[in-house]
């Protein structure tokens, strides 16, 4: 089978700071983030919010990256997407710098502006041997013939921002609320000008946050299951977080544009949310799933339209307000839904989830074709350029990874080819095993798999699918 793309195509594997940088020394390893702590705590691991497996014992990519990047380039790979951990950038508070905000009447910033020595101040505060190191990665891909995809923030609060134990415990009592807090979008804005003005330009492409639904949901929604950070069940919770994401995205977008030149945008995950039959009830509760999930945020942080009262219909525009250069999906699952009364998804819709059929190891649902469909649904919306910023599956016996990549990429293929969508690249999630959030190191998402002991990698089969795929070769 020949699966053919544009001869320009971004091919690469995806990563993570969090997921993939400790593990190998004591230079390699930072305390500073919420999710360090909340992986760490003893209280929520007993409470089962997460398995106990900590991320200091990871890959140790933060000292193996030449060896991990040349890895990516033989697969054919002539990009990689990559993120910088905040925290480790600055590891104080930033709040005394300097910096004007134009706000609105609920004290939300809508303009970020340089206030006086701004730059110098966040340059002084900053950790200088971290800065060379990220800067040493990002020349270094370059020198093998990589691009770099930069991600800005995938997930981790620096702690000084998020005390994610004491919010699980009690909210009011906590002193830092994390993206609950507007006072999080000014510090983004300040890191996001400080990262700009230094590796900015010098990076291919940025992505401001990723995934801004699931740090929404799975923390504030699904938090007693999904085991996300501060592990809450409360949606108004969830979607002033969301809201204020996509505040930062917007100051982030404009610094970023500002002081790189480059193409800016954000990442979102969605699931094809298909309905089980053709009854209209069916229909209607699918396409709610998909506009809460998806749709909510996009419109918001791309448009600038906020839909306050979850009707369906923004009911507030910002002008001048969201922007992006290309939407990032982060496609992985199928998730069937039919109307039921009887049951309640995220204890407010009508709606029950059907089991999947073809199962990964998170027993998501394989369905390649709903690449096809999410690229469409966002790009008829949207109309910007489309990356698939992560595509991959947990399995730990490398029996179906290979069928899923090839079965998927025939399918993104037919959507450049036959439906005229923009795709201009792909990044398979993940070059080697990391540390999988709330699941630790159970889950395998790797082309590569890892000894955590050791820090080995080794090469999985379907890793040869996906290089002859890269290389433009036939594959069985």
């Amino acid at each position: 089978m020949e699966i053919k793309f544009p001869k320009e195509f971004i091919w690469g594997t995806a990563i993570s700071a969090f997921q993939t940088e400790m593990g190998s020394s004591s230079e390699s390893n930072y305390a500073g983030t919420d999710w360090y702590e909340w992986a760490n705590s003893e209280q929520i691991i007993k409470e089962g919010l997460v398995s106990g497996d900590k991320p200091q014992d990871g890959d140790g990519f933060w000292d193996r990256y030449e060896e991990d990047m040349k890895t990516a380039r033989s697969l054919g790979n002539n990009s990689i997407r990559m993120s910088i951990e905040w925290a480790r950038i600055f590891n104080d508070p930033t709040f005394s710098i300097d910096a004007k905000f134009e706000k609105n009447a609920n004290g939300e910033p809508l303009t970020f502006t340089e206030a006086g020595n701004t730059f110098g101040q966040l340059k002084s505060a900053a950790d200088t041997d971290v800065m060379n190191h990220y800067s040493k990665m990002v020349d270094f891909a370059h020198s093998i013939g990589l691009k770099v995809f930069m991600t800005l923030y995938h997930w981790p609060l620096p702690s000084w921002l998020h005390q994610p134990v004491k919010c699980h415990i009690d909210m009011d009592s906590a002193n830092a609320k994390g993206w609950l807090d507007t006072v999080t979008i000014e510090e983004f804005a300040k890191y996001a000008l400080f990262i700009s003005k230094t590796i900015g330009p010098r990076v291919d492409c940025w992505e401001t946050i990723n995934e801004p639904e699931v740090i929404a949901t799975n923390g504030y929604v699904f938090g007693s299951t999904a085991g996300f950070p501060p592990g809450l069940e409360n949606i108004p919770m969830a979607f002033r977080v969301e809201r204020n994401l996509a505040f930062a995205h917007n100051l982030a977008y404009r610094i970023l544009k500002k002081n790189t030149g480059r193409d800016v945008g954000i990442g979102t995950a969605p699931p094809y949310f298909e309905p089980v039959s053709d009854d209209k009830k069916d229909i209607e509760i699918a396409e709610t799933a998909r506009y809460l999930n998806n749709e909510w945020i996009l419109n918001a942080a791309v448009k600038g339209e906020f839909d306050n009262t979850l009707s369906g219909v923004p009911d507030e525009k910002i002008p001048g307000f969201g922007q992006a250069d290309y939407v990032g999906i982060d496609y992985y699952t199928r998730v069937r839904v039919k109307y039921s009364e009887s049951d309640q998804y995220a204890g407010v819709l009508p709606m029950k989830t059907l089991p999947c059929e073809d199962c990964s190891d998170f027993q998501w649902d394989i369905y390649p074709d709903g690449i096809r469909h999410v690229s469409r649904w966002i790009y008829d919306r949207y109309g910007k350029p489309i990356y698939i910023l992560e595509n991959g599956i947990a399995d730990s016996t490398d029996k179906k990874r290979g069928k899923f990549i090839a079965d998927h990429l025939s399918s993104l293929s037919q959507a450049i080819s036959k439906d005229r969508i923009p795709v201009k690249g792909y990044f398979h999630w993940s070059l080697f095993d990391n540390f999988e959030w709330a699941s630790g190191y159970s889950m395998r998402f790797g082309l590569y798999s890892v000894d955590y002991k050791t820090k080995e990698r080794v090469r999985r089969s379907s890793a040869d699918v996906y290089e002859r795929i890269c290389k433009g070769l036939s594959i069985d």
